[in-house]
């Protein structure tokens, strides 16, 4: 495996960068060693001239990942966000629909073309595909990680730390979500004491809010992106 880790002036920042750098001193322990570099998202135009052996995996910002995989000829993902076949965990009423199926009650909405694009607060909405979904308020919200369909972490990002959801529930999501990727998070929350999916990531430039697996960590980052990419 071998990881392009971006910088930021010349200092990785993001939390699951350091968590990659343990895992791979870990890798480099059992004798098993993976390559890695740095580079600032600036210089990153230079990595298209460049030939490798071992496809090179991205791990920055999404915008980071994104740039590297327009270099690389490589389609971009679009969000995930809540997956219909995980509708009946919502605990909230909602929709995939575009700009003509705005409803007229108060809602959030999350862009369907584009992974952590912001949605104006204004209607009519502009062209484009949307998820809309009725507000509800999520009392404790955790990120679960997710490998060849074996949750193998839990962790508390926002709430109550203390209101633990439901990890049969979560199983049964799990299971449930259909053609899933092989590595993702699902962000499930707390609504008056029910476990509800509050949306899926692929597994790139996530927060790990302390998930360190320093065996999976590795594959799971190389597995998606391999995996999408087909390299």
């Amino acid at each position: 495996m071998n990881f392009l880790i971006q910088t930021i002036y010349g200092r990785v920042k993001h939390d699951f960068a350091f968590a990659l750098l343990g895992a791979l001193e870990f890798y480099a322990w059992t004798g098993d060693p993976c390559s890695y570099q740095f580079i600032d998202h600036k210089d990153l135009p230079r990595v298209s001239t460049r030939r490798y052996v071992d496809p090179m995996i991205p791990v920055g910002s999404v915008e980071f990942v994104h740039d590297f995989m327009t270099i690389s000829n490589q389609p971009l993902p679009p969000p995930i966000n809540v997956p219909p076949s995980l509708f009946t965990w919502a605990g909230r009423e909602i929709y995939n629909g575009t700009e003509k199926d705005e409803p007229d009650f108060e809602y959030f909405a999350k862009n369907n073309d584009i992974v952590k694009a912001e949605v104006p607060q204004l209607s009519p909405l502009p062209p484009g595909n949307y998820q809309f979904s009725t507000i509800v308020d999520f009392t404790s919200e955790w990120r679960c990680f997710v490998w060849r369909g074996t949750l193998v972490g839990l962790q508390n990002y926002a709430g109550d730390f203390t209101e633990f959801p439901n990890v049969g529930v979560i199983k049964e999501m799990i299971a449930a979500y259909k053609n899933p990727p092989c590595a993702y998070t699902l962000d499930a929350g707390l609504v008056e004491g029910r476990t509800c999916v509050v949306e899926v990531h692929n597994f790139y430039s996530c927060g790990l809010y302390g998930f360190e697996d320093l065996q999976l960590l590795p594959l799971m980052l190389a597995g998606w992106y391999r995996e999408y990419t087909r390299s």
